[in-house]
């Protein structure tokens, strides 16, 4: 993790917090769905060391890469994976109300 953003989070989430607001977006779009994510990620922003351990593997990290320098090709990637997860099948459903169950 960036030691700056590190000791920003810090400031941020202090351990002993008692703060209803207090924390931090995943990213610095949260209300936009864009590739942020992957830029803050090879930056070393990233708020969780399993997201930061995506970059310690050479496979993972050429994706991060590609979807850090692309919207189209994480847009592309992102409407693959939905068509694919939509064909899982053994119970799962797919919900256009996530709190509604069918």
């Amino acid at each position: 993790m960036n030691p700056s953003f590190a000791a920003s989070l810090q400031r941020i989430c202090p351990l002993q917090n008692n703060v209803r607001s207090a924390g931090a977006p995943l990213d610095s779009t949260s209300t936009t769905f864009d590739n942020a994510y992957y830029k803050l990620l090879l930056q070393g922003k990233s708020i969780f060391s399993s997201d930061q351990a995506l970059l310690t593997n050479s496979k993972t990290k050429a994706l991060a890469s590609k979807f850090a320098g692309s919207q189209k090709e994480f847009e592309r990637a992102f409407v693959k994976s939905m068509i694919k997860m939509s064909s899982i099948t053994g119970g799962q459903e797919i919900r256009l109300d996530c709190k509604v169950v069918r």
